[in-house]
């Protein structure tokens, strides 16, 4: 019966996780990589950070391989984590700011002054 746990040791990859590899280190994205190959985000930079892969600098996926890795993430790939922060809290602000009043009130949790 095969395991489900992911291999983290050098010599012992599965298809799937020789494949997310390759493919985090040619620049694709994560989606993308969990959505061909079944496998994680959970376990696909630590497993890259175990054979040493990381991804091109200036991504949020180099941002997280160097998460895994316990290394200080370079200028260009913290800066990409935050403009991916940012995009994120901006879709956030644009969805909600569509809302009706009322739900409007009850996701950003304050009220408006009374008008008299």
């Amino acid at each position: 019966m095969a395991t489900t746990t992911p291999s983290l040791s050098p010599a012992l990859l599965t298809a799937s996780e020789a494949v997310a590899l390759v493919l985090l280190r040619d620049g694709h994205s994560e989606r993308a990589i969990t959505q061909r190959t079944d496998v994680p985000a959970a376990t696909l930079y630590p497993l890259a950070a175990t054979h040493g892969i990381t991804a091109p600098h200036g991504t949020v996926e180099g941002h997280r391989c160097h998460e895994a890795a316990a290394t200080e993430p370079c200028s260009e790939c913290s800066l990409a984590c935050g403009r991916d922060q940012a995009r994120a809290l901006a879709r956030h602000r644009k969805s909600v700011g569509s809302l009706p009043r009322t739900l409007r009130r009850q996701a950003t949790g304050r009220r408006r002054k009374a008008t008299r």
